[in-house]
C-alpha cells in the first residue's frame, strides 16, 4: 500500500501525507501498475462526465487536458527531453547534458505537439465506449512497462534521479513477475495494440542503450508516453480497418453502451 501511495504521489499531482509513503523510495515502482489503473479510471470518469456536457470533440480535448493536469505532464516532459537529446548525432555526455537541461528545444516542442494531436485523433477515432474501457487498461499497461525497462536498462544517473540508494535492485524479481502478469492480462484483451507498443518501446530502449548506455528518469517517462501513443494508434487502426478486437468491443458495449455519447 505504501508503494502504491508513493507511486500515486510521484505520478500525479494528488497530495499524500509523507507518513503514508514508503520509507524506501524505490518501492514505489511496485505500485506503478496499480497507480496506472487508478489514473486510468479517473480519466474514464472525466471523459464520461465531459461527454454528458460537451460535444464529442470537446470531451476529447477535456480528456487530453485532464490527463496532463492530473499527471503534471511529467511523462510529456520526459518525451520532449528525449526528443531533444536523441535527435541528431551527439556523444553520451552531450546527450546527458541535454536530458538535464530544463529548457525545451525545437524537437521537444514538436514531440509534444505530435503526442497531443495523436491522442486527440485516437480518442476521436474510437467509439466512446471503447475509450472509457481502454483508459484504465492503457494507463496500467504503460506504467507497468517501466518495470522491465529498469531491468533491461541500467540507470545511468549516480545521484539526483528517480532511483535512490542501491537503485531498483531490491524486489526486482517480484516486480518483473507483476509486470509480466499485467502486460499479459492487457495483451489477452488487446494483443495487437500491446504488441505494437512493446515493439515501439524495444526500439526506443535500444536507442537509449546505444546513446547513453541505459536509462534516466526522462527515458522512463518517455517510455510511458510512447507506449500509450503506440497502443492507441494501433487500436485506432484496428477499428478503422474493421479488424477484430476479440471480446473487447462487445465488453465495452455491454458496460458503457447505454452511456456512450
Amino acid at each position: 500500500m505504501r508503494g502504491f501511495i508513493s507511486a500515486m504521489s510521484f505520478l500525479t499531482v494528488i497530495p499524500f501525507p509523507e507518513r503514508l509513503k514508503a520509507a524506501n523510495e524505490n518501492r514505489m515502482f511496485a505500485g506503478y501498475p496499480w497507480a496506472g489503473l487508478v489514473i486510468g479510471c479517473l480519466l474514464s470518469l472525466l471523459f464520461l462526465a465531459a461527454g454528458l456536457v460537451f460535444s464529442r470533440e470537446l470531451a476529447a480535448v477535456v480528456l487530453v487536458a485532464g490527463s496532463l493536469a492530473l499527471t503534471g505532464a511529467i511523462h510529456l516532459d520526459g518525451l520532449a527531453d528525449c526528443a531533444d537529446a536523441f535527435y541528431g548525432s551527439r556523444d553520451k555526455q552531450e546527450t546527458l547534458r541535454i536530458l538535464r537541461d530544463p529548457r525545451i528545444g525545437t524537437m521537444g516542442g514538436a514531440a509534444i505537439g505530435i503526442s497531443l494531436l495523436a491522442r486527440f485523433a485516437a480518442f476521436m477515432s474510437l467509439p466512446a465506449s471503447t475509450v472509457l474501457l481502454v483508459l484504465p487498461l492503457l494507463s496500467a499497461f504503460s506504467r507497468t512497462t517501466v518495470l522491465p525497462a529498469l531491468r533491461l536498462l541500467p540507470y545511468v544517473r549516480s545521484s539526483g534521479g528517480i532511483i535512490s540508494g542501491s537503485g531498483a535492485g531490491a524486489g526486482q524479481a517480484g516486480r518483473l513477475v507483476l509486470a509480466a502478469v499485467v502486460i499479459a492480462a492487457v495483451a489477452a484483451f488487446l494483443p495487437i495494440p500491446a504488441a505494437v507498443a512493446l515493439l515501439a518501446l524495444a526500439g526506443f530502449w535500444r536507442l537509449s542503450w546505444k546513446r547513453i548506455g541505459g536509462c534516466t528518469g526522462d527515458v522512463l517517462g518517455a517510455s510511458i508516453e510512447m507506449a500509450e501513443i503506440a497502443f492507441l494508434a494501433a487500436l485506432a487502426a484496428q477499428v478503422h480497418l474493421a479488424l477484430s478486437v476479440g471480446a473487447f468491443s462487445p465488453l465495452a458495449a455491454v458496460i458503457f453502451g447505454g452511456l456512450a455519447f
